[in-house]
């Protein structure tokens, strides 16, 4: 390096000048007015007047069928009760409580069965000759026992 080149990188300055940057234009906005948009009314349509409603008083029909004797007691009727098999082939297990009429395996005699099935996906779904189970995913079951003197057990395992 000469001499000249040496005195000219040391008299130089590092960085160039700074200058602050001009300020920002002001721009001035005008706010303008709301738009009104105003939608078309529907036509007036003139509907003339119907005429009065007579009312002829009519007698009541006759009775169909003689009235009930009271005095005779009415035996209730049991509601229609499903076999297991058909349990096994009608019933669709929802997550919720259900109220079914079974007819009983052992008795033969309907009986209510109300049970509350868990949600979750249902793994595994068996009927027996005397026992309904439910498996879910995740270890819950519901089992339902018919048992020899005409009661049903359920039991909700987890």
């Amino acid at each position: 390096m000469n001499a000249l080149l040496l005195s000219m990188t040391l008299t130089a300055p590092a960085h160039p000048p700074a200058f602050p940057p001009p300020p920002p234009p002001v721009v001035v906005v005008r706010p303008r007015p709301p738009i009104v948009v105003v939608a078309p009314r529907p036509p007036i349509v003139l509907v003339p007047p119907r005429p009065p409603v007579v009312v002829v008083p009519v007698s009541p029909p006759p009775a169909l069928y003689p009235p009930a004797d009271l005095s005779v007691p009415v035996e209730p009727v049991a509601p229609a009760a499903l076999t297991l098999g058909e349990f096994s082939r009608y019933f669709t297990p929802t997550p919720g409580k259900h109220d079914v009429w079974v007819v009983h395996p052992v008795t033969r005699q309907p009986v209510k069965v109300c049970f509350t099935l868990p949600p979750g996906k249902l793994r595994d779904f068996e009927v027996d000759k005397r026992s309904i189970r439910f498996e879910f995913v995740g270890g819950r079951e519901v089992e339902i026992e018919f048992r020899n003197n005409g009661t049903v057990r359920v039991d909700y395992g987890d």
